[in-house]
């Protein structure tokens, strides 16, 4: 496909100066479709054959053909701008959600949660569906540490936890809805040991946030608000991890 601004530019300097006068007239017209050789000619007084030799030298047989190609550089041109602003909507979404998930960052508590998890005897990374990712991120951020830590993420595997868990355990769990029952009937179980709950879940009201010791809450919007969900666990995980790293790097 040719690209009408190119030929232009390699062009230019052979046109005459009414041919580039006609090419001129033609990129400041909005209604490309219905704009024909008369009114080029009612408007510049030139002739046919003007029109005609400015459309050769720019590598175009026909007034028609050149034409088409101003049609379909606009076209590609809003569909570029469309696509963009696709882009900056989404952009702009994300930003937004991060923001609003820091800014639920209380120091106070975040601080408690770091302390529960460094003096934990051993920390269960809970996650199904897309939050498993986050619960293997942080498990796997844990190992960094030097923390014991596991991650489940099976029906069967969470069934287990309440068998084993202690007092001086810590589950961590990860949660965008907040109101997985195979989870939340876990932990009620598990609480009962003495073990210690810390939530990662959404801001909006839900089952998890009540019944653990300790919430981080995230912020989600738009449509795409469950890939957003998922994003904000992983923001809230890095923050704790990087919180423990300060805490463990200054002992």
């Amino acid at each position: 496909m040719s690209d009408i601004y190119k030929d232009i530019n390699s062009n230019y300097e052979r046109l005459s100066e009414a041919e580039r006068e006609v090419v001129e007239f033609i990129l400041k017209v909005k209604d490309i479709e219905s704009l024909k050789l008369k009114d080029i000619k009612d408007v510049l007084y030139v002739s046919n054959a003007t029109v005609i030799r400015a459309c050769k030298k720019l590598n175009y047989a026909t007034f028609s053909e050149m034409k088409e190609a101003f049609i379909q550089a606009r076209d590609a041109k809003q569909k570029n701008c469309s696509a963009e602003s696709e882009f900056v909507r989404v952009l702009d979404g994300i930003k937004k959600d991060t923001i609003t998930t820091l800014e639920l960052a209380d120091e106070k508590n975040i601080d408690q949660i770091c302390n529960c998890l460094i003096e934990a005897r051993r920390i269960f990374c809970v996650g199904m569906g897309s939050s498993f990712l986050a619960a293997s991120e942080f498990n796997h951020k844990l190992t960094l540490l030097d923390l014991w830590g596991n991650v489940y993420s099976d029906k069967n595997s969470i069934e287990y936890i309440p068998q084993i868990s202690k007092e001086q355990d810590v589950i961590v769990v990860f949660s965008s809805s907040g109101q997985v029952d195979e989870i939340n009937e876990t932990i009620i179980k598990a609480k009962g040991n003495g073990t210690q709950i810390i939530a990662v879940t959404s801001m909006s009201a839900n089952k998890l946030k009540s019944i653990s010791t300790y919430s981080l809450l995230t912020g989600s919007s738009g449509s795409q608000k469950k890939t957003r969900s998922g994003l904000m666990l992983h923001v809230m995980s890095t923050l704790v991890y990087e919180k423990i790293l300060t805490k463990v790097s200054s002992v």
